[in-house]
């Protein structure tokens, strides 16, 4: 399951929160997207990311 936001900082907002609320999350990275995922308590995994423009890269 995946969240898409509008920004880069929305997916670092998202992470830093996580992060505060004791979520065990690594930083966001560049994949395929600006990205980084995080396990739920019931066991999925879910991707917060933003769609980067290729040419602003």
């Amino acid at each position: 399951m995946g969240f898409s936001q509008e920004s880069k900082e929305q997916v670092n907002q998202i992470n830093q929160r996580l992060k505060e609320d004791g979520y065990t999350v690594k930083p966001p990275t560049q994949l395929h997207t600006w990205t980084f995922y995080v396990e739920t308590p019931d066991n999925f995994t879910v991707e917060v990311y933003h769609e980067v423009d290729r040419n602003k890269r």
